[in-house]
């Protein structure tokens, strides 16, 4: 039963009407066609509570005003066994002898049922002959078939009769199989759906009855209450009128809070006084939901069939249940009124037997689990396959934390230790997308419990990789004792030796820190290039090995750029990115990035990026989006790459305090960034930490070496520089590809080391060249002709500029033609392109090393670094080089006297200069200071 025409419902106010003139309107534009002899037929459809009732009422009214014929009806589902009821209340007293008082059920007008159409149609034109006619029907879909019929029959004839027929139809309340409404809209000539209130009728409605108590917090939490559903919102806003306010404006928090008390109240009074057989019924209703039928209602609420039928027959006639084929209560507010009648303990056995006969039943999985998850006690043995079953139905609708939900459910069950480990398996490979620790634990826990090799094998591959490294040394033991029992199956089938690809590759994948790991994986790269048809590509545990075989290669420098770059191109061909996260084909990134070639993994990674924020796949989000970081860094694109660094620091604030995870991810990325707190914030959490893999350590050390140039000691920085390079070559990473070399370069360059500079430059140069990626080799080239003597300087740097042409870094490109824009002054050579940059700035340098000091090109052999001068620093040391006071300085940039004096103090310790003047001398010299 329908609220606007149930006698339990609040009357409607004037808030059902706020936003219906363009409905009103569209009955008045067909009641205006019928004054020329033309109608029509008007359908006005929507939910509980739209104000179907109060939409009629208003046509009415207003017709009425204009002299219009009004005659109005109502559906009833008592009366559908009377013959012609509906069209008796619109037309009866008019023509008493077509409608003889019935006897029984089904009788109705004397006469064929086509004559008595006819008839009725007579009666109908000649009422409407002087005058226009509005009939109204609300309910129609409780009208009975005669009546309906006949409706059918004056729309096929309305365009000839100055008659308006409006009808109202609840949506959702069209018995199935019911032909006869769906004739009449579509017969329709306007269906008007009732939609929700917008934001601005809600704020009408509350300012019309609230007035100044209702501010713009108050009409947001109305909308979130109700919906734009005008029947609730008249029911919460006459509530809060109703409550005493003190004087005080209603709060956000008092319409969240507030229950339609008109409504819960006289239910709750009603279910009260309701018989127990009733109560109980009721009970198991609201407990069972839409799935429920007498004879299951009748075994949950344990009644016998006469009392579950005299049950429901009571509750109807009561206005707390719907007609229909399947009982349904009436309104959420029924059940909230239940919810006082009982005490939690029974509800909860209520929904274990609920969920007992579902699964009986073979109703579907995910409503048997619905019930489970109410239950905290413990399981019957059966309750973890429903829900399982579930989750799977949950994940293809695309919801994982739902599926999450129901197999953590299903750990409480009583069940045999496969099943366990199978649950907590399936549970691993929905968590590693949000908790990626908490799933490597899960596996863990289920490896012991499996027997089948396969089984244990294909569990472990469920683990995100990024979680094997810094992992428990059991852990690593486990994994490798199941790889070492797949590698000695004899002859394995397709599966079997897929699932050893993919083992393998994360043993390889976890050793990678370690110079005996990097020196196996480069040997079994040797030993695959040497088959027939080269590397092998063509299953996803080969390219999964081939990923981790290729990044050692690029590490240890024991294969080229081109190499690498070709392996890499061809995976991410072959290769969907969704779900590369969790596999080892992530180190792909890495690979490409290193080689210069990142053209294609914007694109790639957006895919990823696309799938992990649609599923609500939190980590892996965060991951792709720090992969998405270093593609941007090794781009030059550093605003973007530390947008996104941000975005995946804060995807990864829930992430376990243990998980190395996040630095794991960030750490390689941000000595690259202008912004220094994300590297504080690595070295905060995991500085102190007493044990990581050792290329992890050697990251932390550059990010340690990073906030010593921004803290000003350099001398600092280049010890942990160089500890860095140390431990990168103890983990087996001392190819070209990891640039530590660079930084130590510079950092000895401007400490004015310039043997020692020019030494570690050489044989950059050197492994630059044998690893042949662009970006590095240009790099290395342009480092050491600013560092050698008029001889090498223009070849080198001529050079430099030639092969950053290729790269993908324009930054180093146009550090690069700034270094041999210089040359004019040292060798007497024009430039060779005139858009040279004129500052490290433009540039693109990122403020972590803006060195512009080559000895070699500065008058009076002067040298020294900006160690990271900060823009305020470097706008101060530019006027006061050139000569402005600090009076002036104040005034331009409108700071005090005394915080230009600490800025200078800054810099003349930044840029080891004695004061003013020499920090003039430098500008005069050529020195870049500006901001």
């Amino acid at each position: 039963m329908h609220a606007d025409a149930a006698p339990m419902s609040p009357v409607p106010g004037p808030a059902v009407l706020h936003e219906r003139d363009d409905d009103i309107a569209a009955v008045e534009g067909i009641v205006d066609r019928s004054f020329g002899g033309t109608g029509g037929l008007v359908v006005v459809t929507g939910p509980l509570g739209a104000g179907r009732t109060a939409l009629l009422a208003e046509c009415a009214r207003r017709a009425a005003e204009r002299d219009v014929l009004v005659r109005r009806a109502r559906g009833a589902a008592a009366e559908r066994r009377y013959g012609f009821g509906v069209v008796r209340q619109l037309l009866g007293g008019d023509a008493p002898d077509l409608f003889p008082a019935p006897e029984h059920p089904g009788s109705g007008p004397a006469g064929s049922s086509d004559a008595v159409s006819e008839a009725l149609l007579e009666v109908l034109r000649d009422l409407t002959s002087a005058r226009p006619g509005l009939l109204l029907v609300d309910d129609v879909t409780r009208a009975d078939p005669a009546s309906l019929r006949w409706l059918a029959h004056l729309g096929r004839r309305s365009a000839g009769l100055r008659a308006t027929v409006v009808l109202a139809v609840p949506d959702g309340d069209v018995p199935v199989g019911d032909t006869a409404v769906g004739e009449l809209l579509a017969r329709a000539d306007v269906v008007r759906p009732l939609r929700p209130l917008t934001p601005e009728g809600i704020a009408g409605v509350a300012r019309a009855r609230l007035g100044t108590r209702a501010d713009d917090a108050v009409v947001t939490a109305l909308g979130e209450v109700s919906e734009g559903n005008p029947l609730f919102l008249d029911a919460v806003v006459e509530e809060l009128r109703a409550a005493p306010s003190d004087g005080r404006r209603v709060s956000g928090h008092q319409v969240r809070a507030c229950t339609p008390a008109r409504l819960r109240d006289r239910m709750a009074a009603a279910v009260r006084l309701l018989p127990e057989p009733t109560r109980r019924y009721l009970a198991a209703l609201a407990v069972i939901g839409d799935v429920a039928d007498d004879v299951l209602l009748a075994r949950l609420a344990e009644l016998d069939h006469a009392d579950a039928d005299a049950a429901r027959r009571v509750a109807g006639e009561a206005g707390l249940i719907r007609p229909g084929r399947r009982p349904r209560l009436r309104h959420r507010v029924v059940a909230d009124a239940l919810a006082t009648t009982g005490s939690a303990e029974e509800r909860r056995q209520t929904h274990l037997r609920a969920a007992t006969l579902l699964h009986n039943d073979g109703i579907r999985p995910d409503r048997v689990a619905s019930h489970l998850l109410t239950v905290t006690s413990s399981y019957p043995r059966w309750a973890i396959g429903a829900l399982r079953e579930a989750a799977v139905l949950a994940t293809r609708r695309g919801e994982p934390w739902t599926a999450i939900r129901y197999l953590r459910h299903a750990l409480l069950a009583d069940a045999p230790e496969a099943d366990r480990a199978q649950v907590l398996v399936e549970l691993a490979s929905l968590e590693r997308s949000v908790d990626a620790g908490l799933a490597l634990r899960r596996v863990v826990a289920a490896v012991p419990l499996l027997a089948p090799l396969t089984a244990r094998a294909d569990a472990l591959c469920r683990a995100m990789p990024l979680t094997l490294e810094g992992a428990a040394s059991s852990v690593l033991a486990m994994l490798r004792g199941v790889a070492e029992e797949l590698d000695g199956v004899t002859d394995p089938d397709p599966a079997t030796r897929e699932l050893a690809l993919r083992l393998r590759a994360r043993v390889l994948y976890a050793d990678r820190h370690r110079p005996a790991g990097v020196t196996a994986a480069v040997a079994r790269l040797d030993e695959l290039e040497r088959q027939p048809g080269g590397l092998p590509l063509d299953t996803p545990g080969e390219r999964e090995l081939a990923c981790v075989l290729t990044h050692a290669a690029a590490l240890s420098g024991r294969r080229t750029a081109a190499a690498v770059a070709a392996v890499g191109r061809t995976i991410l061909a072959r290769e969907p990115s969704a779900q590369h996260v969790h596999s080892t084909i992530g180190l792909v990134v890495g690979s490409l990035c290193m080689a210069d070639a990142p053209e294609e993994l914007t694109a790639w990674l957006g895919v990823a990026l696309d799938h992990a924020r649609a599923e609500g796949a939190t980590a892996t989000e965060a991951v792709v989006r720090a992969e998405l970081a270093a593609v941007l860094v090794c781009s030059g694109r550093i605003p973007e790459a530390e947008e996104q660094v941000r975005l995946s620091f804060e995807l990864f604030g829930e992430a376990d305090e243990d998980a190395l995870l996040p630095g794991l991810i960030l750490a390689a990325v941000l000595p690259g960034l202008q912004d220094r707190a994300p590297a504080e914030h690595i070295l905060a959490r995991y500085g102190a930490a007493a044990e990581v893999p050792e290329g992890f350590g050697a990251c932390l050390q550059m990010l340690r070496a990073r906030v010593a140039l921004d803290a000003g000691d350099p001398d600092a920085a280049l010890e942990y520089c160089l500890d860095a390079g140390r431990r990168f070559e103890r983990a087996g990473w001392d190819g070209a590809a990891v640039a530590w070399r660079p930084w130590a370069i510079e950092i000895r360059r401007g400490l004015g080391q310039l043997s020692e500079a020019r030494a570690l430059a050489e044989e950059e140069l050197v492994r630059t060249r044998a690893w042949g990626a662009p970006l590095q080799l240009g790099r290395a080239l342009r480092v050491l002709g600013e560092l050698c003597g008029r001889d090498r300087a223009e070849p080198l740097l001529t050079e430099a500029v030639e092969v950053l042409r290729s790269a993908n870094d324009d930054r180093e490109l146009a550090h690069a033609l700034r270094s041999l824009h210089a040359l004019p002054d040292r060798v007497g050579h024009p430039p060779p392109d005139g858009s040279c940059p004129t500052t490290v700035q433009t540039a693109g340098f990122t403020p972590s090393v803006l060195v512009d000091l080559s000895p070699a090109g500065r008058r009076g052999g002067h040298s020294g670094a900006t160690w990271a001068l900060t823009r305020s620093e470097q706008r101060v040391a530019l006027m006061a080089a050139q000569g402005r006071t600090n009076q002036e300085i104040s005034d331009v940039l409108g700071v005090s006297v005394r915080a230009v004096e600490k800025h200078l103090t800054g810099v003349y310790r930044k840029l080891r200069v004695s004061g003013r003047s020499a920090l003039g001398r430098m500008w005069e010299d050529g020195s870049d200071l500006s901001a």
